[in-house]
């Protein structure tokens, strides 16, 4: 049997996704939707400062700074996750999706405050 990706080296790898997993494909799809309506409830409540912190995210300290926020912010959602599954307990508060949740949206705004993109 041939690799697909011999077979077809002008498709993407999001093509050949969509085409060889197609359940993977949609159901990553859905993920992201609701990722994506989750981040703009919180923003709405949040707005910008919670990330910049009253700065304005211009200079590599105030960049620092936010990203030490998001990475204390990842880090207890981690802890969160890893003590439900360790010690086998019943989330309390809200379900642990809910931290899988907050996690990657922390991550995404990660990526956008690196980036230069946490603007309005």
């Amino acid at each position: 049997m041939k690799n697909t990706m011999e077979e077809t080296p002008n498709k993407d790898s999001i093509q050949l996704v969509k085409e060889q997993y197609p359940e993977i494909y949609r159901s990553y799809k859905i993920v992201m939707t609701e990722q994506f309506k989750l981040f703009c409830d919180k923003h709405l409540d949040y707005g910008m400062s919670n990330i910049s912190a009253g700065t304005q995210l211009e200079s590599r300290e105030e960049i620092n700074f936010a990203l030490t926020g998001l990475w204390y912010r990842i880090s207890d959602k981690i802890s969160r996750w890893k003590n439900l599954i360790i010690k086998k307990r019943q989330a309390q508060n809200e379900p642990l999706i809910d931290t899988y949740q907050d996690i990657v949206n922390y991550a995404i705004i990660a990526q956008m405050v690196e980036k230069g993109e946490w603007k309005k």
